[in-house]
């Protein structure tokens, strides 16, 4: 018994190959066409395999008869004709391996397939057909293709069907849809993708297209392939998106066919009914797919391309390790997919809450989710259920949450419980543009399960197209709550008495501090200003990213006072101060309702930037925080600043530590420490008023090499991340940048946290902060203090091995030539 019968065209892809010496392109023949590429790939994994088709009795069509069979597919059904040309296929490449076609079949031998050609008790007996459109844009193939697959459908057998559009070979567009849609009809699976998908619903949302699709025909297994991200599904109980592998890609002709294949041949392994699929089948099936037809696009050509089972389950494997390489130790990440802007911090019961922009279905942003994790130290976190999603009234933006103590909002029946205050994001139906309202909903279960408030939304102003991020807390002067939230280039400040009804008090920030990108992400809270008996109100702001600017997504903070209506800025408005001067620390609130007692002001940021957010090299997760840190505020000669420093939790994380005092460092004698942990907390005292440059560098066993550095001439601290491995995913990430830093009685302290993904600089107590996302391509095991003249004395310097909040076990040693522990 055959497991899967292809029907359709079998033709000669001609592929560039290089030029002559006179600057002639090249062309090789490759066999191809998308049905026997399908039949080759599942052959190649070891499945039953079959294709109808015809081929011109030429050389070509001897090729590939012979080809198919050197592959292990079934040609019984192969037929010959004289009638035409085996059909050519001249395929054209850019830069990036993508292609375009021109086609010589008019007609050609494929197109003359009869009726009477196809084995119709073949069909009866096999498991699956699979079938494309290009077999049908000419009589009498169309009508061939039609019978197989009506026969199939009256024998219960599985129908695979791929679009694969060719505009060039058919009469028209409108041809083309018709003919596509009676395919859609008959299919149980439907591969199809971004750009057919459109063309058919007129819809570019995949999400929305594919849905479209399986309500009108009722599809079964539908996916959506994405190119090098790999793909996005939807059968009748789960839908999302599995990501791709990145690969070396030369060639993606046949790239999707073999993806088909692989996929066939593990629905077939499984052999359930489509529509008993668990979610966790379906990422799997698709996570092998996704990996067969990376594969082929590392080769040239496509039917004698395919790969088998052992390489698929080869790059698996690598991407397994790859993404699990980059996981932060002591950061934290989501278990799996999109990550970005911490929400809804709140600390209720005994546990602090971390809600977070998620989008649970792919590794790059999309369909906005509130991602969830609670802990009880700020350090160790415990994943939960995904606490808000999508409705009728849009996606899930940022927002926040807080205790409603005294039950102002009439929402907890004489109790108290936990509100969350959010963005709604759609597209308004009257104008096509983008909205955004304020919603809320409310758990009494200690943030475990949520319910939506029936009159969503409670704040919307519908002239603004940027109006989000609500951050709220209660203003006990003024005996209500006041919402801190941003509108494109500004600040709006409203009042409540219930959470639910909101007045506009006040605005700020027209003007005001760096305008580079769009405000988000705001925050309000009040300060003690060191031990001086009075306080300041701080207020931050996160903006977007503007091309022009190098830096990218990042945050400032405004010092003033706020009179219960609006922020009065203390500084000059061109004065701009930046809570971070690394690339990578986004979108940082703070946590609501941290008792009293304990009196610390607690922020944690998205570690990453908008720039590059969506490329990063790590898999099947994406996005992680910085370090939780604890905010005050100091008064200096230059006036009232923010410092700010990790949580003294994170110190439960040592498990063992080195201490080093009065080191000398020369040109010619610089300190050396070998590791066996890649986790790990510095803190060096460093005398600089006889040196030179400064460096301190974190190194790989590969060419990995990130290095925090200190100029005493420019007094500038800077981290070079151009070297630290893999920086190639986008142009904006390999780059030294700094901040000035003013040294204390000739000295300055860096308290520094390495992670696998990340450093993370605290110079002078936290006076300025650089956050770093690096992905070496080896763990760092060599630590080097250096100068480049003169001498460094280093009065003191501890090394911490660190533990990993997931359990990590590793050790530190010392092999430096001098030992002076």
């Amino acid at each position: 018994m055959l497991d899967v019968i292809a029907i359709g065209e079998l033709l000669i892809d001609f592929t560039p190959a290089g030029r002559t010496a006179g600057g002639n392109e090249q062309l090789e023949c490759n066999p191809g066409g998308a049905p026997a590429n399908v039949a080759a790939a599942l052959a190649r994994l070891g499945a039953k395999s079959a294709l109808i088709s015809k081929v011109g009795k030429d050389h070509f069509g001897s090729l590939l008869h012979n080809t198919l069979l050197s592959c292990g597919v079934d040609v019984s059904a192969l037929s010959f004709t004289d009638e035409a040309k085996t059909t050519l296929a001249f395929v054209h490449l850019d830069d990036s391996g993508d292609r375009s076609f021109s086609f010589y079949r008019q007609p050609g031998a494929d197109t003359l397939l009869r009726s009477e050609d196809v084995p119709l008790e073949w069909i009866g007996n096999c498991r699956a057909l699979h079938f494309g459109s290009l077999s049908m844009t000419h009589e009498p193939a169309r009508m061939a293709t039609r019978a197989a697959v009506v026969k199939a459908q009256e024998v219960g057998v599985l129908l695979s069907f791929d679009p694969n559009i060719r505009f060039a070979l058919w009469e028209s567009m409108e041809e083309a849809k018709q003919n596509i849609l009676w395919g859609m009809k008959h299919a149980d699976i439907l591969k199809i993708s971004e750009e057919e998908l459109c063309f058919i619903t007129g819809i570019s949302d995949v999400e929305k297209g594919s849905l479209m699709l399986q309500q009108q025909f009722g599809i079964a297994f539908i996916v959506v392939t994405l190119a090098e991200q790999g793909c996005y599904y939807r059968s009748a109980a789960h839908e999302g998106y599995v990501p791709g592998f990145q690969v070396n890609s030369i060639d993606t002709t046949g790239a999707g066919d073999a993806f088909l294949g692989c996929l066939l041949y593990k629905i077939l392994e499984c052999d359930i009914s489509l529509n008993k699929l668990e979610k966790q089948q379906i990422i799997s099936m698709l996570t092998f797919a996704n990996a067969g037809g990376a594969l082929v696009t590392t080769r040239k050509g496509a039917l004698q391309s395919m790969p088998t089972i052992d390489e698929i389950n080869k790059i698996m494997e690598s991407n397994k390790e790859m993404d699990e390489r980059f996981r932060p130790g002591i950061h934290f990440s989501p278990p799996s997919h999109w990550m970005n802007d911490p929400n809804g911090l709140v600390y209720y019961e005994g546990e602090y809450h971390l809600f977070y922009q998620h989008h649970p279905f792919s590794n790059q942003w999309g369909s906005m989710h509130w991602g969830h994790a609670v802990s009880h130290d700020l350090i160790h976190w415990q994943h939960e259920p995904i606490a808000l999603f999508p409705d009728e009234h849009g996606a899930i933006f940022s927002g926040c949450c807080v205790v409603d103590f005294n039950n102002s909002s009439g929402l907890f029946a004489g109790t108290h419980g936990l509100i969350a205050i959010f963005t709604h994001a759609d597209t308004c139906p009257e104008t096509g543009q983008p909205r955004q309202r304020q919603s809320l909903a409310y758990s009494s279960d200690k943030g475990r399960t949520w319910h939506k408030y029936e009159g969503n939304p409670v704040l919307a102003e519908p002239d603004m197209v940027d109006f989000r991020d609500p951050k709220v807390f209660w203003h006990a002067q003024s005996e209500r709550w006041v919402m801190t939230i941003v509108a494109g280039d500004h600040v709006r400040f409203y009042g409540s008495e219930n959470l639910r009804d909101w007045s506009l008090t006040g605005e700020f920030g027209h003007e005001e501090g760096s305008h580079d990108g769009v405000w988000e992400c705001p925050d309000l809270f009040e300060l003690p200003i060191d031990d001086s008996g009075h306080s300041k109100w701080v207020l931050v702001i996160s903006i977007g990213d503007n091309p022009s600017c190098p830096e990218g997504s990042r945050t400032q903070y405004f010092i003033g006072e706020f009179d219960g209506n609006t922020f009065i800025n203390d500084n000059s408005a061109d004065h701009i101060m930046w809570l971070d001067y690394g690339r990578d620390n986004y979108a940082g609130v703070t946590w609501s309702d941290i008792p009293e007692q304990d009196g610390r002001r607690v922020i944690i940021g998205w570690m990453s930037n908008w720039k590059y957010a969506n490329e990063t090299p790590t898999g099947a997760w994406r996005g992680a925080a910085t370090l939780p840190r604890v905010l005050s505020l100091t008064q200096r000669d230059e006036g009232i600043v923010l410092t700010q420093m990790p949580v003294r939790e994170i110190e439960q994380l040592q498990k063992e530590s080195r201490n080093w005092n009065m080191l000398m460092v020369a040109p010619e004698s610089p300190y050396m420490l070998k590791t066996k942990d890649d986790l790990l907390e510095i803190e060096a005292d460093i005398d600089i008023r006889s040196a030179g440059e400064i460096y301190i560098k974190m190194q790989s066993s590969g060419q990995s090499e990130t290095t925090i550095g200190y100029d005493p001439v420019r007094q500038w601290l800077f981290i070079d991340r151009s070297k630290s491995g893999m920086t190639d995913f986008h142009p904006s990430f390999a780059c030294k940048h700094g901040v000035r830093l003013v040294p204390e009685n000739g000295k300055i302290k860096l308290h520094i946290w390495l992670d696998r993904n990340a450093v993370e600089v605290y110079a002078n107590e936290g006076m300025v902060v650089l956050t770093d996302q690096i992905f070496p391509d080896a763990p760092i095991n060599e630590l080097s203090i250096s100068t480049k003249s003169g001498k460094v004395v280093l009065n003191s310097l501890h090394v911490h091995a660190l533990q990993s909040i997931h359990a990590s076990n590793n050790n530190i040693e010392q092999t430096s030539g001098r030992d002076e522990a």
